[in-house]
């Protein structure tokens, strides 16, 4: 057998090498996330309702949205196992404000929520529910 004479340095770079090529390429193989469905809703809080991967959702809040004033935020998306909600602001962080819907005995999501408070005084937002891992955005605006 010849004797190659490599360098001590190789055999841990060749296998460092290795380590970060093979968590490197899973990150660039993983699925990108889907962009949540957009949803037009008029006014939230009269109730709303969005196609699904073909199937028919109605969504609403149970009265006026206002900042750090709780209210109920509902979803009917039959045949759902998990639903969640968070509001957020394009270009802004909001913080934590992650809430689990749960169904009631008739079978809607139901969480109560309260909407963080806009330093800036923006008001408007986006409702996003995760309905199984399918995001719908829905885009609305607050009184002062």
């Amino acid at each position: 057998m010849a004797n190659l004479n490599l360098p001590r340095w190789l055999p841990p770079a060749l296998v460092i090498a290795l380590i970060a090529a093979v968590v490197l390429g899973g990150r660039f193989l993983q699925p990108a996330p889907v962009a949540p469905l957009e949803v037009a809703c008029a006014a939230l809080e009269e109730g709303c309702t969005a196609s699904l991967d073909g199937h028919t959702v109605e969504l609403g809040t149970d009265g006026p949205i206002r900042v750090l004033t709780p209210f109920e935020v509902w979803l009917k998306a039959p045949g759902a196992r998990t639903v969640q909600a968070s509001f957020t602001m394009e270009g802004m962080d909001m913080g934590f404000n992650l809430y689990t819907l749960r169904p009631d005995a008739a079978g809607v999501f139901r969480a109560r929520v309260t909407l963080p408070v806009c330093v800036t005084g923006r008001r408007d937002w986006v409702l996003t529910l995760d309905v199984d891992g399918r995001a719908l955005a829905v885009r609305f605006v607050t009184d002062l």
